[in-house]
């Protein structure tokens, strides 16, 4: 759920630092009843007489609990650290929102309890009142001065909903059970995972690092799978499995309108970002998180989620492209949940602006890295130069490529972005 203005401004940080302090002495605690285990339990029955197969089975048990205790403890002295991280972060851009509001109180603006500024007819002296009531000009300067502060107010209340975001992901994968290890999917996870904040230098290595996605276990397949379908259609595409799934999901008679959206989301990305080819820039950042947003608000979050990552999974992808894309659908789908009614036209305005005020990340010169989309212009963006994380497959032959992860071709069903 999105915090709201009023949201932010009454929430009371502190809790979280308790709830970071408590999660400390949690891991304290465990270290202590590890100690004590290992001393009057395990250790005291080391030392027995005590032979057979139950004794083997015994100790099997108590190096796996024994263990367990000291993931505990690394496990919430990471939660403790992250939460201290966090809180800090929140308070630091808590108090940047709060000097917003006093730097637009003292334009004589007036900020409301829900966020909306408006002007402060009563801090204008009387001139001021006078010619914005007979100098067009005048009052058109102080309509766009209270525009420019809403705008102000309102990207400091996403950055904290940004950060937000970052710390529920964080903590996700920090409580993930491990899996893999002797205690199974009921162990503790001792893997330490950091809180880094949106908007920094880390967080796009972040980002490089964290949005990839291993390739779809059904491979790749021709769509539509029907011969009967292929032979109408004189037109197919290549897809991943899952992607084949869902769109099969959606019917022939859903399916001009998954290529509308696809279509509208090309258009609209041309008409605002020119492009040589359409990839790794702002046309590129553009389309995609418009097309998650047009699809958020037809088909849900859940489900483009799972399209769009569905999407990305084809071998070959290189990193680069494959974060970016990943990470600007999911602004896209942030975009919209933020704004359930919005028109298309006011959700392209809004990704737009998203992508001129640095909330998108393109691929710069050079390759090997992310940058923010207003730390490099267009022609300041360029090829990816990592590696895919996999090995390339051989493609399903006789079927044109859908277009893939920032291919910038059209095609049919199941293209895409």
């Amino acid at each position: 759920m999105r915090l709201s203005f009023r949201d932010i401004m009454s929430a009371d940080m502190t809790e979280l630092d308790d709830v970071a302090a408590a999660w400390k002495r949690m891991s304290k605690r465990f270290g202590e009843l590890r100690r004590d285990y290992n001393t009057h339990v395990r250790g005291h029955l080391a030392h027995s007489q005590w032979a057979g197969v139950a004794k083997v089975t015994f100790d099997e048990v108590a190096t796996v609990s024994s263990g367990e205790f000291g993931n505990a403890k690394s496990q919430a002295e990471g939660i403790a650290t992250l939460l201290t991280e966090a809180y800090e972060d929140l308070v630091a851009r808590k108090k940047a929102l709060g000097k917003r509001v006093a730097e637009a109180e003292d334009d004589k603006m007036s900020v409301d309890g829900s966020g909306r500024v408006t002007l402060d007819t009563t801090k204008l002296n009387e001139g001021e009142r006078l010619a914005r009531g007979h100098d067009p000009t005048f009052a058109s300067a102080l309509d766009d001065k209270v525009a420019d502060w809403q705008t102000a107010v309102e990207a400091a209340v996403e950055a904290v909903n940004e950060a937000d975001a970052a710390i529920k992901k964080a903590l996700m994968a920090a409580v993930a059970p491990p899996g893999s290890r002797a205690a199974g999917m009921n162990g503790f996870n001792p893997r330490k995972v950091d809180y880094t904040p949106p908007g920094t230098r880390e967080d796009l290595d972040r980002i490089l690092k964290d949005y990839q996605v291993g390739p779809d276990p059904g491979g790749i397949v021709g769509y539509p799978r029907n011969w009967i379908l292929r032979a109408a259609l004189f037109s197919t595409v290549t897809v991943t499995e899952t992607e084949a799934d869902m769109l099969d999901e959606l019917g022939l008679a859903g399916l001009p309108a998954f290529n509308g959206i696809k279509e509208n989301a090309f258009d609209t990305a041309d008409a605002r970002f020119s492009s040589d080819d359409r990839n790794d820039d702002h046309n590129d950042a553009f389309r995609h998180s418009y097309w998650n947003a047009l699809m958020t608000k037809k088909y849900g979050a859940e489900w483009t989620e799972k399209y769009t990552i569905a999407h990305e999974a084809r071998p070959g992808n290189p990193a680069e492209r494959e974060a970016m894309d990943l990470y600007n659908n999911e602004v896209g789908r942030r975009i919209a949940q933020a704004h359930p009614d919005a028109s298309e036209e006011e959700l392209a305005d809004l990704v737009e602006k998203a992508v001129r005020g640095g909330d998108m990340v393109v691929i710069p010169k050079g390759g090997g890295r992310l940058a923010f989309s207003d730390q490099v212009g267009p022609d300041g963006t360029g090829d990816p130069t990592l590696g895919a994380p996999e090995a390339e497959k051989d493609q399903v032959s006789g079927y044109t490529d859908s277009g893939g992860s920032g291919s910038g071709e059209r095609s049919g069903a199941g293209s895409g972005s």
